[in-house]
C-alpha cells in the first residue's frame, strides 16, 4: 500500500534512521541540543538531537459512549473508518447478515463539533463522507446514499467533488440526527431536517458513524517531557507559522496539532523541514543538504 512504499523508500535513504518499536522514555536538553533516551529491541540508547519533530498523528473517535446511535449494539451500524477498510477489500454488506444494504446513511459530525466533548471540527469528516459515499454509488447504482450533516465543510477541490456527490444521486439533508433505532430488519435514523423544519425517520440498511479524530495517547507524556503546550483540545499547540511551538526547535505537523487530512498535513511536513533547515543555518550554520 502507500504507507508501505514510502516506507520503503525512507528506509532505503542512508541519512535516515527508522527505529521501530521504539519508546521513549527520558527527554531533556533544549536547543542546539536535545537528549533523548530510547527504548528499542536491542536495548535502550541515548540519541544526541539539534531539532524534533513531533509527528504523532490522532486517534479515531470511538463513539460507544453515544448510546444514541447504537454503535457496538446495532450491528448495521458502523464508523466511517471501518467502512472504507470493507470497501478497501472489495467488500460491501451488512455485518449482520452480510447481505448488500439497499439504503446507506452518513451521520456527520460524530465525536466533533459537540460542545459537550469535543468543540472543534475534525477537518477530514465531511470530504471523507463524501468519497465515501461516491464510491458506493459508482459501484451499486442501485443503492440509495443519504448523508445528515450539520455544516458541510468542503472546501477546494472538496466542493467539485460534493456537488458531483449530488449529480450521482448522494442526497444531503441538513440536520444532527437524535438516535438510531432497530426497526424490524432495517434501522431508523430519527432527525430534524433543519432546512424543511421537519422531522424525518429516514430507514437505512446501514448507518455509517462519519467519526473524527482524537489526541494520540501519547501527547500528555509528551507534552510533559518537552515542556510544549497543549491545546484546549488537547492537541500539540502551534504558533502563528502552523508548525512551530513555545519550545524553540520542537515543531509540530500532522493531525500532531489537530484533525486534518493528508495534503495539508503533507504541507506542514514540508513547512517544518524547512522551519528547521533555515534555524540550522542561522543558529548552527552546519552543513545542510
Amino acid at each position: 500500500d502507500t504507507f508501505s512504499t514510502y516506507l520503503n523508500r525512507i528506509e532505503s535513504q542512508n541519512n535516515i534512521t527508522v527505529m521501530k518499536k521504539t519508546e521513549i522514555l527520558e527527554f531533556s536538553g533544549s536547543f542546539p541540543k536535545f537528549l533523548t533516551l530510547i527504548n528499542t529491541p536491542d536495548g535502550t540508547k541515548k540519541l544526541t538531537t539539534n531539532a524534533v519533530i513531533l509527528a504523532t498523528g490522532f486517534q479515531p473517535y470511538n463513539p460507544s459512549s453515544l448510546k444514541q446511535y447504537g454503535y457496538g449494539l446495532l450491528g448495521d451500524v458502523v464508523t466511517s473508518f471501518e467502512l472504507e477498510r470493507m470497501l478497501k477489500d472489495g467488500h460491501f454488506f451488512r455485518p449482520s447478515n452480510k447481505e448488500k444494504p439497499e439504503i446507506v446513511v452518513f451521520i456527520q459530525c460524530v465525536g466533533s463539533r459537540d460542545c459537550g466533548f469535543n468543540d472543534y471540527c475534525s477537518d477530514f469528516c465531511c470530504n471523507n463522507a463524501v468519497k465515501l459515499a461516491k464510491i458506493i454509488r459508482r459501484s451499486h447504482p442501485d443503492v440509495r446514499v443519504s448523508v445528515f450533516y450539520i455544516d458541510m465543510r468542503t472546501p477546494y477541490e472538496g466542493e467539485n467533488e460534493f456537488r458531483d456527490a449530488r449529480r450521482l444521486g448522494v442526497h444531503f439533508y441538513r440536520g444532527k440526527p437524535a438516535q438510531v433505532r432497530k426497526d424490524g430488519d432495517s434501522l431508523t435514523v430519527e432527525v430534524e431536517d433543519t432546512l424543511e423544519n421537519d422531522l424525518v425517520f429516514a430507514k437505512a440498511s446501514l448507518v455509517v458513524l462519519s467519526i473524527g479524530g482524537v489526541p494520540d495517547p501519547t501527547v500528555n507524556q509528551l507534552s510533559e517531557a518537552m515542556h510544549v503546550d497543549l491545546s484546549d483540545s488537547g492537541f500539540f499547540a502551534v504558533d502563528e507559522t502552523m508548525v512551530g511551538t513555545n519550545v524553540e526547535g520542537i515543531f509540530v505537523v500532522g493531525a500532531a496539532s489537530g484533525p486534518k487530512d493528508t495534503a495539508y498535513s503533507m504541507v506542514q511536513g514540508s513547512c517544518a523541514a524547512a522551519k528547521v533547515e533555515v534555524l540550522f543555518r542561522t543558529s548552527l550554520n552546519p552543513k545542510v543538504s
